[in-house]
Protein backbone atom coordinates (compact mmCIF):
# COMPACT_ATOMS: atom_id res chain seq x y z
CA UNK A 1 0.00 0.00 0.00
CA UNK A 2 1.07 3.66 -1.15
CA UNK A 3 1.80 6.16 1.78
CA UNK A 4 -0.82 8.26 -0.02
CA UNK A 5 -3.50 5.47 -0.80
CA UNK A 6 -2.89 4.75 3.00
CA UNK A 7 -3.71 8.49 4.67
CA UNK A 8 -7.30 8.48 4.92
CA UNK A 9 -6.88 5.28 6.97
CA UNK A 10 -4.96 6.80 8.72
CA UNK A 11 -6.67 10.06 9.66
CA UNK A 12 -10.09 8.08 9.95
CA UNK A 13 -7.92 6.12 13.10
CA UNK A 14 -6.47 9.56 14.39
CA UNK A 15 -10.19 11.11 14.40
CA UNK A 16 -11.66 8.04 15.90
CA UNK A 17 -8.93 7.94 18.86
CA UNK A 18 -9.62 11.50 19.29
CA UNK A 19 -13.34 11.23 19.27
CA UNK A 20 -12.61 8.27 21.98
CA UNK A 21 -10.64 10.56 24.24
CA UNK A 22 -13.41 12.98 24.76
CA UNK A 23 -15.97 12.86 27.72
CA UNK A 24 -19.55 13.20 26.30
CA UNK A 25 -21.24 16.00 25.35
CA UNK A 26 -23.22 16.70 28.65
CA UNK A 27 -26.31 18.64 26.18
CA UNK A 28 -27.78 19.72 28.77
CA UNK A 29 -26.39 23.82 28.41
CA UNK A 30 -24.10 26.21 30.72
CA UNK A 31 -24.88 26.16 34.61
CA UNK A 32 -23.84 28.74 37.05
CA UNK A 33 -25.14 29.17 40.74
CA UNK A 34 -23.99 32.61 43.19
CA UNK A 35 -24.07 32.24 46.47
CA UNK A 36 -24.18 35.41 48.42
CA UNK A 37 -22.64 34.94 51.75
CA UNK A 38 -22.62 37.42 55.05
CA UNK A 39 -26.20 38.47 54.98
CA UNK A 40 -27.42 38.98 58.62
CA UNK A 41 -25.73 42.30 59.63
CA UNK A 42 -27.47 44.36 57.31
CA UNK A 43 -31.11 44.83 56.66
CA UNK A 44 -30.98 47.05 53.71
CA UNK A 45 -28.35 45.16 51.93
CA UNK A 46 -29.86 41.58 52.82
CA UNK A 47 -33.10 43.13 50.98
CA UNK A 48 -31.74 43.75 47.73
CA UNK A 49 -30.38 40.76 47.85
CA UNK A 50 -33.56 38.96 48.12
CA UNK A 51 -35.14 41.18 45.27
CA UNK A 52 -32.03 39.70 43.21
CA UNK A 53 -33.90 38.03 39.71
CA UNK A 54 -33.75 34.52 39.37
CA UNK A 55 -32.49 31.70 42.44
CA UNK A 56 -29.52 33.14 43.85
CA UNK A 57 -28.63 31.68 47.28
CA UNK A 58 -28.76 33.48 50.32
CA UNK A 59 -26.15 32.24 52.91
CA UNK A 60 -27.17 33.82 56.70
CA UNK A 61 -24.83 34.19 59.67
CA UNK A 62 -26.08 32.77 62.84
CA UNK A 63 -26.83 35.16 65.73
CA UNK A 64 -26.87 38.71 63.91
CA UNK A 65 -29.44 41.08 64.17
CA UNK A 66 -31.33 40.49 61.12
CA UNK A 67 -30.88 36.96 60.13
CA UNK A 68 -34.30 35.76 61.09
CA UNK A 69 -36.20 38.49 58.91
CA UNK A 70 -33.38 38.21 55.72
CA UNK A 71 -33.91 34.24 56.05
CA UNK A 72 -37.37 35.13 55.67
CA UNK A 73 -37.56 37.39 53.18
CA UNK A 74 -34.94 35.21 50.90
CA UNK A 75 -37.14 32.20 51.27
CA UNK A 76 -40.32 34.30 50.03
CA UNK A 77 -38.32 34.92 47.13
CA UNK A 78 -38.28 31.44 46.05
CA UNK A 79 -34.01 31.48 46.93
CA UNK A 80 -32.57 28.62 48.58
CA UNK A 81 -31.36 29.84 52.34
CA UNK A 82 -27.58 28.16 53.52
CA UNK A 83 -26.44 28.22 57.09
CA UNK A 84 -23.16 30.48 56.76
CA UNK A 85 -21.16 28.49 59.27
CA UNK A 86 -18.58 30.44 61.12
CA UNK A 87 -15.00 28.17 61.08
CA UNK A 88 -11.70 29.41 62.59
CA UNK A 89 -9.48 30.83 60.13
CA UNK A 90 -5.80 30.81 60.14
CA UNK A 91 -5.03 34.37 61.08
CA UNK A 92 -5.57 33.78 65.25
CA UNK A 93 -6.50 37.93 64.97
CA UNK A 94 -9.89 37.53 62.74
CA UNK A 95 -12.76 37.04 64.16
CA UNK A 96 -15.24 34.67 62.90
CA UNK A 97 -18.27 35.26 65.14
CA UNK A 98 -20.82 33.91 67.00
CA UNK A 99 -21.49 30.29 66.91
CA UNK A 100 -17.90 29.42 65.16
CA UNK A 101 -16.54 25.98 65.33
CA UNK A 102 -13.00 25.87 66.67
CA UNK A 103 -10.21 23.44 67.51
CA UNK A 104 -10.28 22.54 70.93
CA UNK A 105 -13.91 22.32 71.03
CA UNK A 106 -15.70 18.84 71.99
CA UNK A 107 -17.20 17.00 69.05
CA UNK A 108 -21.11 17.65 71.78
CA UNK A 109 -20.02 21.41 70.95
CA UNK A 110 -19.54 21.32 67.33
CA UNK A 111 -22.72 19.41 67.14
CA UNK A 112 -24.56 21.68 69.35
CA UNK A 113 -23.61 25.02 67.04
CA UNK A 114 -24.49 23.44 63.78
CA UNK A 115 -27.86 22.16 65.55
CA UNK A 116 -28.46 25.96 66.90
CA UNK A 117 -27.82 27.70 63.13
CA UNK A 118 -29.73 25.16 61.19
CA UNK A 119 -32.46 25.34 64.20
CA UNK A 120 -32.50 28.99 64.07
CA UNK A 121 -33.12 30.00 60.22
CA UNK A 122 -36.27 28.92 58.70
CA UNK A 123 -35.55 27.30 55.52
CA UNK A 124 -31.58 26.46 55.52
CA UNK A 125 -31.65 23.78 52.64
CA UNK A 126 -27.69 23.46 53.24
CA UNK A 127 -23.82 24.83 54.84
CA UNK A 128 -21.24 26.50 53.75
CA UNK A 129 -18.38 27.48 55.66
CA UNK A 130 -17.49 31.22 56.74
CA UNK A 131 -13.80 32.22 57.05
CA UNK A 132 -12.68 28.41 58.27
CA UNK A 133 -9.52 28.41 56.75
CA UNK A 134 -7.58 26.56 59.72
CA UNK A 135 -10.52 24.25 60.74
CA UNK A 136 -11.33 22.86 57.23
CA UNK A 137 -8.19 21.42 56.87
CA UNK A 138 -8.75 19.20 59.62
CA UNK A 139 -9.92 15.47 58.70
CA UNK A 140 -11.08 15.06 62.65
CA UNK A 141 -13.30 18.07 62.79
CA UNK A 142 -14.77 17.52 59.04
CA UNK A 143 -15.09 14.27 59.88
CA UNK A 144 -17.90 15.30 63.00
CA UNK A 145 -19.33 18.25 60.83
CA UNK A 146 -20.22 15.37 57.52
CA UNK A 147 -21.19 13.03 59.74
CA UNK A 148 -23.76 14.80 61.44
CA UNK A 149 -24.93 16.35 58.29
CA UNK A 150 -25.16 13.23 57.01
CA UNK A 151 -27.92 12.64 58.93
CA UNK A 152 -29.84 15.13 58.19
CA UNK A 153 -31.63 14.31 55.00
CA UNK A 154 -31.50 16.70 52.49
CA UNK A 155 -29.13 18.93 53.62
CA UNK A 156 -25.95 20.17 51.90
CA UNK A 157 -22.34 21.69 51.82
CA UNK A 158 -20.49 24.23 49.63
CA UNK A 159 -16.96 24.22 50.53
CA UNK A 160 -16.13 27.84 50.08
CA UNK A 161 -12.25 26.86 49.72
CA UNK A 162 -10.80 29.87 52.03
CA UNK A 163 -7.76 27.71 51.22
CA UNK A 164 -6.53 25.66 48.64
CA UNK A 165 -5.94 22.98 51.72
CA UNK A 166 -9.57 22.09 52.51
CA UNK A 167 -10.20 18.44 53.39
CA UNK A 168 -14.42 19.82 53.56
CA UNK A 169 -15.33 18.82 49.84
CA UNK A 170 -13.69 15.28 49.83
CA UNK A 171 -15.02 14.27 53.52
CA UNK A 172 -18.49 15.02 52.77
CA UNK A 173 -18.64 12.90 49.59
CA UNK A 174 -17.66 9.84 51.88
CA UNK A 175 -20.32 10.61 53.69
CA UNK A 176 -22.92 11.07 50.92
CA UNK A 177 -23.38 14.68 51.63
CA UNK A 178 -24.24 16.43 48.39
CA UNK A 179 -21.73 18.71 47.83
CA UNK A 180 -19.79 21.03 45.54
CA UNK A 181 -17.26 23.47 45.75
CA UNK A 182 -16.79 27.61 45.14
CA UNK A 183 -15.38 28.06 42.04
CA UNK A 184 -14.17 31.84 42.04
CA UNK A 185 -14.87 35.15 44.19
CA UNK A 186 -17.08 37.34 42.94
CA UNK A 187 -15.18 40.50 44.87
CA UNK A 188 -12.21 40.26 46.61
CA UNK A 189 -11.60 43.27 44.77
CA UNK A 190 -14.70 44.88 45.84
CA UNK A 191 -13.86 48.03 43.20
CA UNK A 192 -16.53 47.92 40.38
CA UNK A 193 -13.58 47.79 38.25
CA UNK A 194 -12.44 44.57 40.04
CA UNK A 195 -15.85 42.75 40.64
CA UNK A 196 -16.53 43.05 37.07
CA UNK A 197 -13.05 41.74 35.74
CA UNK A 198 -14.10 38.82 38.07
CA UNK A 199 -17.65 38.40 36.54
CA UNK A 200 -15.77 38.07 32.91
CA UNK A 201 -13.24 35.53 34.55
CA UNK A 202 -16.35 33.89 35.73
CA UNK A 203 -18.85 33.54 33.10
CA UNK A 204 -15.47 32.71 30.48
CA UNK A 205 -14.86 29.64 33.33
CA UNK A 206 -18.53 28.41 33.12
CA UNK A 207 -18.72 28.52 29.66
CA UNK A 208 -15.67 27.03 29.48
CA UNK A 209 -16.17 23.89 31.74
CA UNK A 210 -20.10 23.51 31.50
CA UNK A 211 -20.78 25.47 35.16
CA UNK A 212 -19.48 27.52 37.93
CA UNK A 213 -20.23 28.42 41.02
CA UNK A 214 -19.32 32.18 42.35
CA UNK A 215 -19.91 33.39 46.03
CA UNK A 216 -20.15 37.07 46.28
CA UNK A 217 -21.20 39.92 49.07
CA UNK A 218 -23.59 42.22 50.03
CA UNK A 219 -21.28 44.78 48.58
CA UNK A 220 -22.57 47.33 46.68
CA UNK A 221 -20.25 46.88 43.42
CA UNK A 222 -21.48 43.16 43.58
CA UNK A 223 -25.23 44.10 43.81
CA UNK A 224 -25.02 47.04 41.27
CA UNK A 225 -23.47 44.27 38.84
CA UNK A 226 -25.70 41.56 39.56
CA UNK A 227 -29.15 43.88 39.39
CA UNK A 228 -28.00 44.70 35.53
CA UNK A 229 -26.32 41.52 34.88
CA UNK A 230 -28.08 38.46 35.96
CA UNK A 231 -31.16 39.08 33.31
CA UNK A 232 -28.86 38.91 30.71
CA UNK A 233 -26.88 35.80 30.73
CA UNK A 234 -29.93 33.43 29.28
CA UNK A 235 -28.83 35.51 25.99
CA UNK A 236 -25.36 34.78 26.49
CA UNK A 237 -26.08 30.71 26.50
CA UNK A 238 -25.72 29.93 30.37
CA UNK A 239 -28.71 28.96 32.99
CA UNK A 240 -28.88 30.61 36.44
CA UNK A 241 -29.69 27.92 38.83
CA UNK A 242 -29.98 26.85 42.45
CA UNK A 243 -27.36 25.00 43.96
CA UNK A 244 -28.89 22.44 44.80
CA UNK A 245 -29.83 22.08 40.77
CA UNK A 246 -25.90 22.66 40.28
CA UNK A 247 -24.57 19.82 42.84
CA UNK A 248 -27.05 17.66 41.02
CA UNK A 249 -26.22 18.71 37.78
CA UNK A 250 -22.30 17.82 38.77
CA UNK A 251 -23.19 14.57 40.40
CA UNK A 252 -24.48 13.55 37.32
CA UNK A 253 -22.06 14.66 35.03
CA UNK A 254 -19.38 13.28 37.22
CA UNK A 255 -20.99 9.54 37.04
CA UNK A 256 -21.25 10.09 33.07
CA UNK A 257 -17.44 10.45 32.98
CA UNK A 258 -16.65 7.89 35.75
CA UNK A 259 -18.66 5.23 33.17
CA UNK A 260 -17.34 6.51 30.00
CA UNK A 261 -13.52 6.34 31.36
CA UNK A 262 -14.42 2.67 32.62
CA UNK A 263 -15.08 1.11 29.52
Amino acid sequence: MSICRGLPIIVLLLASFTSLAQPPDPGQGVFLAIVIDDLGNSRLEGERVAALPGPVACSVLPQTPFSVHLAERCQSAGKEILLHLPMQPDDPAADPGPGALMTGQSRATLQSLLHAGIDHLPGVIGVNNHMGSYLTRHAAYMDWLMEDLSQMHGTLFVDSMTTPHSKALGIARAYGVATTRRDLFIDNDPSPEGVRAQWRLLLESALREGSALAIGHPRDATLDLLETELEGLEARGIILTSVTDLIRFRQRETTRWQEFSSR
